[in-house]
C-alpha cells in the first residue's frame, strides 16, 4: 500500500519545520509529547501555523496528561483553545473525552458543534484507545455521524508494541464506515512504516519518528 499521507507529531516549530523538509506531509502539534501531547501555548501555534503554510496542521486540544474524563472546568479549557485556534487561523483540532472507557457523547457532541461553528474539522485522539473494545464500533459510527472521519488508534496500551497490536487496529480498519479513516499511530517510525502500511493495508501513518 502506498503511504500518501506521513503525519509528524511534534511539539515546536522547529520540529514541525524539520519533519516537513524531511517530507512529512501533515503535522500534528503539540507541547509535552512524553505525556501523549498536550495543547500548545499560544505563540507556538501563531509561528507554526505561519511558517508551515504548504502542508496542514492539526493542532491538539488537550488540557492535561492522564485520562481522558476531563471535568466542567477542563472541558470549558477546550471549548476556549477551540476558540483561540480558529481565531488564529487553524483548520484542524484533535481531542477526545472517554469516561468510564465509553464515549463521553455529551461532552464530545457539544465540543464537535463548537468546533463546526468555528469551521474546524475534528480528528479523534488516541483516546479513542481507552474505549472498551466492544464499544469501538458503535463509537466510530457515532463519530462519522458526528462528522469526525478520521480517528488516531495504537489499537491498544501505548506500552504495548504496535505490531503486537496490528490484529486490533486491523479490525476497526475492516469495520470502520466508509468515510473513516483510522490512522495508526504509536511506535511508527520510518522504518516500519511502510510495513505496518502494507499489513494493515492504510495509506496514512502517524508518529513522532515517521520520517
Amino acid at each position: 500500500m502506498t503511504i500518501t499521507i506521513k503525519e509528524a507529531a511534534v511539539d515546536s516549530v522547529e520540529a514541525a519545520r524539520q519533519m516537513r523538509d524531511k517530507g512529512a506531509n501533515r503535522i500534528e502539534l503539540n507541547s509535552q509529547l512524553e505525556l501523549g501531547g498536550l495543547t500548545p501555548d499560544t505563540r507556538t501555534i501563531i509561528d507554526t501555523l505561519i511558517e508551515i503554510d504548504d502542508v496542514p496542521v492539526v493542532v491538539m486540544v488537550r488540557p492535561r496528561g492522564g485520562d481522558f474524563a476531563y471535568d466542567d472546568i477542563e472541558l470549558q479549557q477546550m471549548h476556549d483553545t477551540l476558540q483561540q485556534i480558529a481565531d488564529l487561523g487553524g483548520q484542524l483540532v484533535t481531542f477526545g473525552v472517554v469516561r468510564n472507557h465509553l464515549l463521553d457523547k455529551d461532552a464530545m457532541s457539544k465540543l464537535i458543534a463548537h468546533a463546526t461553528e468555528l469551521n474546524l474539522k475534528v480528528i479523534m485522539h488516541m483516546a479513542f484507545d481507552d474505549i472498551a473494545i466492544d464499544q469501538q464500533q458503535s463509537a466510530m459510527y457515532w463519530l462519522s455521524e458526528h462528522g469526525v472521519n478520521r480517528i488516531l488508534t495504537h489499537g491498544g496500551p501505548l506500552k504495548t508494541p504496535i505490531f503486537d497490536l496490528l490484529p486490533s487496529i486491523q479490525v476497526l480498519v475492516n469495520t470502520a464506515p466508509a468515510d473513516v479513516t483510522i490512522l495508526p499511530g504509536g511506535g511508527i517510525n520510518a522504518e516500519n512504516a511502510q510495513c505496518i502500511a502494507d499489513t494493515l493495508g492504510v495509506s496514512e501513518v502517524h508518529g513522532s519518528k515517521i520520517v
